[in-house]
């Protein structure tokens, strides 16, 4: 058994993770072959050097830099330690530190006494040459990244080893392969990221087999929890990060000790300790005890700050209100971003929210202002919105902690289709964050059918109420991030024409409210899907989802109304959170509206879906299809309404082929043609493999 838990003893945690104590930390003697030390971690600090004023903090409250120390020194008092971050130390930063270009939070690093740290995907925000210069010149530590390369040859140290009382603990650092979609392109041109696995285990092998080092602990910048059954017997402890996730959990393992690993939530508001006690004689570790602290215990909140860290936080707080103060305008109501139910807002990434959808009205009308263009879509990432916007007076201060990442908007062309494949690639199921949403300016509205394979649940989209032409351009204002790719959203980098006129995020964000920023009010993308026979005369239920709003701040429609040709009906709507089908999607605020179709209704004809909120959606009924399904439930996109009979002129051409279309499915599912795969496949390659989907859909009403 380890040491004593110092802490972890001392109180009941808040969840399955943490120990319970009885007294205050006391020192035993030990054996000299037994050594005890432990490997204290943070990850995802983002610049949040202050504390989070509340009156009952709890478990999601920030702690501050100050507090911080005080816990980490008191953890580890009588006991050697060393202190590790698992990466986005800074980068998407608090304004504290975000408006003294983090200057505060490396400064604070280094007090906190940071021995090594993974590097993580904002690190590379500004480039390399950034994070080579100013980030790891100002870091009295070294930042990792085993998986990195730039021109072929390794960027950054792959380990670092340091020895506590004759036993070498090396540590890896990885960061995540998607670092090359988080950030612009441009700056990590030349860069690659290989699997962070596979990296961490050769290293660790080399550092385990020459004897530099006795235990292994990965820092690696990726989720934990997906990523750590594939860490080899040579890696002892984990740590994670990027997700923004707090977890912990041992996996057994044949040969080895388990591998014992953790993911401290964001923002410095989990501190987890792995105590660790190492045979000296047998050169292996007798256990490994990780616990993870926070605000909710009464022990750290009692904990008085950091007196060093504390005047180093009060002078930067006193630099950035001074900056931040200029009012640059004022808001009627505030704006919101998305939430799953009880983790507060910024939780869910995958809904709609008045927030990213103000900021894509803002990239729309502000770059049309400056430069004179005929803009017709602004677009958002939600990832790139980090803190609600507040009612009344809104200061430089608030726009930047909204948007921090100093992000240039741009325009330029794409096509019709380029914005439909922008639309699927919101649905990323291989992700942590499974739904991606983009906030898109007023007048652009689209409907999907949540119920549709992945790349195929897009069925209509309109821009100022005529339908989208998949041939034509459209002239687009978002950031670079996203023309570059970022996200995954590979199509926005088919822009042509782009011009880049140095028009920065926040600086759009900030003219848009001086000017008198309006908020859009009902939803532009709504879930939809039929049950019976889209045919004249015939009675179909219409099945709606992503009616509200997360936030119960923002506009809540309690209503749903069907209007086709002369027939409508109205049902309430559900706005009841769906924990399994709504967290991190998009689906919240459910509603079925029966009717019967009209006697002379026409394929061209319209569904109208309009809420008591202010949404109005309409989708052709063709987009809806007909088809009857075993369960007399109806699949999109089969055949033309019209008759009262499905057209069987599709199904009669696929029988004509169905020998090609075998061979063709063959190809299909071994290429990814099903769209499974897009994310992995280049932009144009991906609209190659589209246009090749809906020929087949078209000519076989088989879905690929």
């Amino acid at each position: 058994m380890s040491k004593f838990r110092r802490f972890g003893r001392l109180l009941a945690a808040t969840t399955v993770s943490a120990t319970i104590v009885v007294g205050a930390p006391v020192a035993f003697a030990q054996e000299d072959h037994i050594v005890d030390f432990s490997v204290t971690n943070i990850t995802d600090f983002h610049g949040h050097l202050s504390s989070q004023e509340t009156d009952a903090p709890d478990a999601n409250s920030e702690m501050g830099a100050a507090k911080l120390k005080a816990l980490i020194e008191y953890v580890n008092q009588d006991q050697e330690y060393i202190m590790t971050t698992s990466g986005d130390n800074v980068g998407g930063s608090a304004f504290v530190s975000a408006i003294a270009d983090d200057e505060p939070t490396l400064d604070v690093l280094n007090i906190l006494g940071v021995d090594v740290s993974a590097v993580g995907n904002h690190e590379f925000d500004r480039g390399y040459d950034d994070l080579l210069g100013r980030i790891v010149e100002k870091s009295d530590y070294p930042l990792l990244g085993a998986n990195v390369t730039l021109n072929g040859e390794p960027m950054l140290d792959a380990s670092y080893v340091q020895e506590i009382d004759g036993v070498k603990v090396g540590f890896v650092g990885t960061v995540t392969t998607l670092t090359k979609n988080k950030v612009a392109p441009s700056a990590v041109e030349g860069v690659e990221f290989s699997d962070p696995v596979e990296a961490t285990n050769k290293e660790a092998d080399r550092l385990k087999e020459s004897g530099e080092a006795d235990v292994v602990v990965a820092l690696m910048h990726e989720d934990a929890q997906q990523y750590a059954a594939g860490f080899n017997n040579n890696v002892d402890i984990l740590f994670g990060g990027d997700s923004h996730q707090r977890s912990q959990g041992i996996i057994e393992r044949d040969g080895a000790q388990p591998l014992h690993w953790a993911q401290g939530h964001e923002y410095g508001k989990v501190l987890q300790d792995a105590d660790i006690s190492f045979n000296k004689d047998t050169g292996e570790i007798e256990s490994v005890e990780i616990t993870q602290y926070d605000r909710s215990m009464p022990e750290v909140e009692a904990l008085a700050p950091d007196a060093e860290i504390a005047a180093r936080v009060a002078a930067a707080e006193a630099e950035a209100e001074e900056l931040g103060a200029e009012v640059v305008g004022q808001m009627d109501r505030a704006t919101f971003r998305g939430q799953d139910e009880g983790a507060g807002s910024g939780s869910n990434r995958g809904v709609e929210s008045t927030l990213n959808s103000l900021i894509a009205d803002a990239n729309r009308a502000s770059v049309a202002k400056a430069t004179g263009a005929d803009v017709d879509l602004g677009i958002m990432n939600a990832g790139g919105v980090r803190a609600d916007l507040p009612k009344g007076d809104v200061t430089f201060q608030d726009v930047l902690t909204v948007q921090p990442f100093g992000n240039s908007i741009a325009y330029g062309t794409l096509t019709g289709q380029d914005i439909l494949d922008a639309l699927e690639a919101q649905w990323q199921p291989e992700s942590s964050r499974p739904r991606l949403a983009l906030g898109l300016s007023a007048g652009f509205e689209y409907a999907y059918d949540p119920t549709a394979e992945q790349g195929q649940r897009v069925i209509s989209a309109t821009l100022d109420g005529e339908e989208l032409d998949p041939s034509a351009e459209y002239t687009v204002a978002t950031s670079t991030f996203l023309f570059d790719g970022g996200d995954n959203f590979a199509s926005l980098a088919n822009v042509q024409n782009l011009t880049d006129v140095g028009y920065m995020d926040y600086s759009v964000l900030n003219d848009y409210i001086t000017d008198g920023a309006e908020v859009q009010e009902g939803q532009s993308d709504i879930g939809i899907s039929t049950e019976g026979t889209l045919a004249a005369g015939e009675e179909v239920t219409f099945n709606l989802t992503s009616l509200n709003y997360t936030m119960e701040e923002d506009p809540q429609a309690t209503t749903a109304t069907v209007t086709v040709g002369d027939v409508q009906e109205t049902a309430d709507i559900d706005a009841q959170w769906n924990a399994e089908e709504d967290a991190q999607k998009n689906e919240f605020g459910r509603a079925s509206v029966t009717l019967t179709l009209p006697e002379d209704i026409e394929e061209t004809d319209l569904v109208t879906v309009t809420t008591d909120a202010g949404t109005e959606i309409t989708v052709p009924l063709r987009a809806l299809g007909t088809n009857e399904g075993a369960d007399g439930g109806s699949k999109p996109g089969s055949s033309a309404p019209g008759t009262g009979k499905g057209s069987s002129q599709g199904a009669s051409a696929a029988v004509g082929i169905a020998g090609v279309l075998a061979a063709i499915a063959g190809i299909a599912a071994f290429i990814g043609l099903n769209g499974q795969f897009d994310q992995f496949i280049p932009a144009n390659m991906q609209r190659a493999l589209g246009d090749l989907r809906r020929q087949l859909n078209e000519v076989s009403h088989i879905k690929f």
